[in-house]
């Protein structure tokens, strides 16, 4: 601080050199002020009544100006704010003994009673085996003793619930070991903020401290290096910065020189001289004499006995309390699991796979059921084969095609929605001109040079009403007739050749003349319906068909249902003919439950009646059968990958047994520990589950493509088998989590049940 002085006086009313002087006496005088305090009589040293001060001279009356004299520029702490409050240890007749009934008995403390005041640096040592590390484990709330009690900060730690033994080690106690015991797959920046992850702290202010306290110990260019990647002096000194990084106030240091050279030994032991110094209470377990002479207190171990040459500064019962952390954050739980997951890759992803092949079985199999089911409420299912009767005459019957009487009974039965039949007819093809075009001056048109005029024999069939039924035939090329009546036709591809088109294609756009022979299809031996008046009928070509769609595989061509009929209707009141109109009759059920009622009908009827089931029940039963073993295969597959995921989780657990331990060191609760293995697997399941629904999306897309192309002949409509919608999607993922979080609960409660003493020596 500066120090200010007066002058006596107005300045401004004294001549310059008078000025001068009073100043420099009053320089004086500070200075004399400040260098020898004032002189104390004999009397007043002796506790005298009569105590005498002696005389100081007065000062001027004259008053200086003021005088700044600057305050000592004091050197930055890099050590600010890095402890907590210090904590005494008290134990009181404590022994601890190991072993039970299939292990051998020891006892590793006899009775140790000692006190240990907060803020001081006390060494214990002995040979190894002498319960050096059993007494730092007690003290720093890792173990319980056998008998007696030990209290830090005022807790009695061997009565304290396992959570609260997980606060104290995270919020009052740091423990720097003797093998490091860092993770190594971690940065080091991880490493030393792994105790503030496990209290909660945000992510800026941990990646800020965890710096800071590398920069404390020069390490700082090293953050982003994996710990194994470090030397024995890095790693030794990332664990001191580790274990400054939650403020403690005990610091416990398991032989912290033991790994390390003379040089980086020496740097260690002051460091923990100076946290001393700034309050911290430090322990040191050594076995070496001169490390121990850094502490300015030495209790000696033998035979689990601890020998003290001079007592311990008292402790208190009672310290003040500290705020509970936070806690793991489900975010950071999430990382942690995803970094434990992505150290075994290999391992990993072959237990991903698993969860994938069940996942996509199962979505698959759901897409399946909800495109079948969406398939039979469909429009253009509910007009296709699916929901037909096809009736033929009886055998019997001497006649082979249907009167228009017959049609109307038939149509009339219960749950029919629509009734047609198919109208034959057997005559010739002749090609006319081009398809009217737009007129232009010049000579008369000629016929286009790969069309020859022919006049080969074919049949005409009418197609279904195209409001009733969607069993259109497979066009090759071109369109369909706009309308039931529209004087258009679809030529099959043999009567395009037949009537001399070098390509099917090139004839469409042109008008082709019918002139029916009979009205009916000409079979050998039976004459029905014979034409003796013929009619022309005149169409245009609008589409080219496979020959697989005309009856017997014939060629000719296929009209629409209206106009076909209306033609037959003509050729009839010319020739006079008296019915048989129709070879088939068609009826349309109002629902796929009502079509094998309705052929029973027909059936009683005198009739025969076929339904495409009759045609598609063999397909149907090896389908589900094939739904059956792809359920089996899914619910194996899904099997095997919870299985994967447990033994994965399993081994986890095993090869990370020390990690486990670590964590438990620096404070984390079983909770924390259960929570981190869990959400590892929930991170594989997850990866699962997204590649599953992945792959199953994209082969249902193919399966889509490929059913599509097999039922051209049943529906003219896209036929989606397997449809996937977000709900199936959300489901797939939702199971794949659930699996896998399942399969690792119990390898993960295995973790969290983990003594962290033992977990700590396990190699």
């Amino acid at each position: 601080m500066a120090t200010l002085v007066q002058d006596p006086g107005d300045p401004s009313s004294d001549p310059s050199g008078t000025k001068k002087r009073r100043r420099r006496r009053a320089r004086q005088r500070v200075a004399e002020l400040a260098a020898a305090p004032a002189a104390i009589s004999p009397e007043a040293t002796n506790g005298g009544a009569h105590a005498a001060v002696a005389v100081v001279p007065e000062p001027e009356p004259a008053v200086t100006p003021a005088v700044l004299v600057p305050a000592p520029v004091l050197e930055p702490d890099d050590f600010k704010d890095l402890l907590g409050q210090a904590v005494g240890l008290r134990l009181d007749s404590v022994s601890r003994e190991f072993g039970g009934n299939d292990e051998m008995h020891v006892t590793a403390l006899r009775d140790v009673s000692l006190e240990i005041g907060p803020c001081e640096f006390v060494s214990v040592v002995g040979p190894s085996g002498c319960g050096k590390t059993t007494l730092l484990s007690l003290m720093g709330g890792l173990d319980r003793p056998t008998s007696g009690h030990v209290y830090g900060a005022g807790l009695p730690l061997g009565e304290l619930s396992e959570r609260d033994l997980a606060d104290y080690r995270l919020q009052r106690v740091s423990t720097i070991f003797q093998a490091f015991n860092l993770i190594p797959s971690m940065t080091v920046e991880d490493n030393v903020a792994l105790p503030l992850t496990l209290a909660g702290v945000e992510l800026e202010d941990r990646r800020k401290r965890a710096r800071h306290l590398l920069a404390l110990v020069g390490l700082e260019h090293r953050a982003g290096t994996r710990a194994r990647l470090l030397s024995g002096g890095e790693q030794q000194k990332v664990a001191v910065a580790r274990a400054l990084a939650n403020r403690p106030g005990l610091i416990l240091a398991d032989e912290p020189t033991g790994s390390l050279d003379s040089a980086a030994g020496e740097g260690v032991l002051k460091l923990l001289e100076d946290l001393n110094r700034r309050g911290a209470t430090v322990v040191l377990v050594t076995h070496d004499p001169e490390v121990a002479r850094h502490a300015r207190r030495v209790i000696r171990m033998i035979d689990g006995r601890a020998l003290e040459l001079e007592a311990g500064n008292p402790t208190v019962r009672k310290q003040e309390p500290v705020d509970p952390a936070p806690r793991l954050h489900w975010r950071d739980t999430l990382k942690v699991g995803l970094g434990s997951a992505g150290r075994r890759p290999l391992r990993t992803a072959l237990t991903t796979t698993g969860v994938a092949i069940g996942i996509a079985a199962m979505s698959l199999i759901v897409a399946l059921a909800g495109g079948l089911a969406g398939a039979l409420s469909a429009p253009a299912l509910a007009t296709s084969q699916v929901h037909q009767v096809t009736v033929y005459p009886a055998p019997d019957a001497g006649k082979a095609t249907f009167d228009n009487g017959t049609l109307t009974t038939l149509g009339a039965q219960p749950h029919v929605r629509a009734a047609w039949g198919e109208i034959t007819m057997s005559g010739t093809f002749s090609t006319g001109v081009v398809a009217p075009a737009p007129a232009s001056p010049g000579p008369a048109a000629t016929p286009a040079p790969d069309v020859k005029p022919s006049t080969p024999t074919g049949v005409l069939v009418s197609l279904p009403p195209l409001a009733s039924s969607s069993a259109t035939p497979v066009l090759s090329a071109g369109r369909l007739p706009r309308s039931d009546v529209a004087k258009e036709v679809l030529l099959s591809d043999s009567e395009a050749a037949a009537l001399g088109f070098l390509s099917a294609r090139g004839a469409i756009g042109t008008q082709v003349t019918y002139s029916a022979t009979a009205g009916a299809l000409a079979v050998p031996g039976v004459d029905r319906n014979l034409v003796t008046h013929p009619l022309d009928l005149k169409l245009v070509v609008v589409g080219i068909v496979s020959g697989n769609a005309m009856p017997a595989g014939a060629r000719g061509g296929v009209a629409p249902y209206g106009t076909v009929r209306d033609y037959w209707a003509q050729l009839a009141k010319a020739n006079g003919w008296k019915g048989g109109e129709y070879s088939t009759i068609t009826l349309l059920a109002d629902s796929g439950l009502a079509v094998e009622g309705l052929r029973q009908r027909v059936e009683a009827l005198g009739f025969q009646a076929q339904t495409f089931g009759d045609q598609f029940r063999t397909f149907e039963d090896v389908l589900g059968k094939m739904r059956v073993a792809l359920l089996g295969l899914a619910l194996v597959a899904l099997l095997l990958a919870c299985l994967g995921i447990a033994n994965t989780m399993y081994t986890a657990v095993l090869e990370r047994t020390k990690e486990i331990g670590v964590l438990k060191a620096l404070g984390a609760r079983a909770r924390d520990v259960l929570l981190i293995f869990v959400a590892e697997a929930a991170v594989i399941g997850l990866a699962g589950g997204l590649v599953g629904i992945l792959v199953a999306v994209g082969l249902g897309r193919l399966g889509n493509t490929f059913v599509d192309r097999v039922t051209e002949s049943v529906t003219s409509g896209n036929f989606d088998v397997f449809r996937t919608d977000f709900g199936v999607v959300g489901v797939g993922l939702v199971l794949a989590v659930l699996l896998s979080t399942v399969s690792g609960l119990l390898p993960a409660l295995r973790a969290a049940r983990q003594d962290p003493v033992r977990a700590l020596r396990y190699e």
